[in-house]
């Protein structure tokens, strides 16, 4: 049993989800704004936005414990003026955790970043964000059994999973990110946003091999130690259109690629606007990963509170084995809103006489 999810996940990392292999991805990029574009960082209307995401893949197929798993946290605000009145800067910090099927391959990574808001007509209906994040990256191989004594599940001996020519046990890097997003309000009823966003930048050392030893009885390939991580380059978009009073639609795009590896999603996403008094939005729609999955997406807005739902359905040729079922993702995030309230000079009023 061991030796079949061990090598479904190999086959997952290695086909399918080529990018999944190298760095995160989520279905609800909208809602993990700071692993989507460093330039999003305070670009909301509030004093402080906190929320998180959960993804979950293929537990159904190896079990929970040897399952795909990916969670991220962040927190968010505009903080300052820019040089102009109209602009802004705002500041972002994330963290998120992935963890890659039986093997236990673990990527973690802490960010801070900045934004400056750039504001191109006098009412702000035309923004132009730059932003950037600077942090910390590491990998782990998280399954001692799969390496400690250079023997495979199988019982075979591989030379290169021995702890002689794997020496290295954790590698950590410094991690820069940066991000430019346009947003544009077309008319009352509609607004738009593209945005672009290269991550690893300074492609940081991330090989969890050592440097050849030549005592050793099975020496690595001397160079196997300056692996880096590869640039990976997103392009997205979202149009928001009001279509009446109740009803609203937001078709989104993401192109994603990294290191020869290309994931492109399209989604629609339809609001209805459930109770005009407390303020709760009602959403639902499909997605589509190409070559991957159909995506069934459902949230809800209540006020500054968002939540999210999705599940996708595998349409590769994983699916002889994971019979459609793919990976499930919850999302949530909530604006703060604290004003300070205006002061108002009482007026003295003089009698004329």
């Amino acid at each position: 049993m061991y030796v079949r999810k061990l090598l479904f996940s190999f086959v997952a990392l290695l086909g399918l989800n080529s990018l999944l292999a190298q760095d995160i991805h989520f279905t609800q990029f909208a809602m993990s704004p700071l692993t989507m574009n460093p330039s999003m960082a305070g670009k909301f209307e509030g004093t402080l936005r906190i929320g998180g995401i959960y993804r979950g893949q293929w537990a159904s197929v190896v079990g929970g414990s040897n399952s795909f798993k990916t969670p991220a946290v962040f927190a968010d605000a505009p903080i300052i003026r820019g040089i102009r009145k109209q602009d802004w800067i705002g500041v972002g910090l994330m963290f998120f955790s992935d963890k890659a099927g039986s093997v236990g391959l673990r990527h973690n990574a802490a960010k801070l970043g900045a934004t400056y808001h750039l504001a191109l007509s006098k009412k702000n209906n035309t923004v132009l964000s730059i932003g950037g994040q600077y942090g910390r990256g590491g990998r782990k191989l998280g399954d001692e059994r799969f390496y400690e004594d250079g023997y495979d599940p199988s019982g075979q001996y591989v030379p290169s999973l021995s702890k002689e020519a794997n020496v290295v046990d954790n590698a950590n890097f410094t991690d820069i990110d940066a991000g430019i997003n346009l947003s544009t309000q077309l008319n009352k009823r509609m607004d738009v946003n593209f945005g672009f966003a290269m991550y690893h930048i300074n492609q940081g050392k991330y090989s969890l091999a050592g440097r050849s030893d030549p005592n050793a009885p099975a020496p690595t390939n001397p160079t196997a130690g300056d692996a880096r991580i590869p640039r990976r380059s997103i392009f997205h978009g979202q149009l928001n259109a009001a279509l009446d009073d109740r009803w609203s639609l937001s078709p989104s795009f993401q192109y994603m690629t990294m290191s020869g590896a290309d994931e492109i999603q399209v989604q629609g996403l339809v609001g209805y606007l459930f109770d005009p008094e407390k303020d709760i939005t009602i959403n639902f729609g499909l997605g589509y990963r190409l070559r991957d999955a159909i995506q069934a997406l459902a949230g809800m807005k209540y006020k500054d509170l968002r939540v999210g739902l999705a599940y996708d359905i595998n349409t590769s040729d994983l699916n002889a084995a994971s019979n459609y079922r793919g990976g499930f993702e919850i999302a949530a995030n909530y604006i703060v809103k604290i004003y300070k309230p205006s002061v108002i000079k009482p007026k003295v009023l003089c009698p004329r006489f």
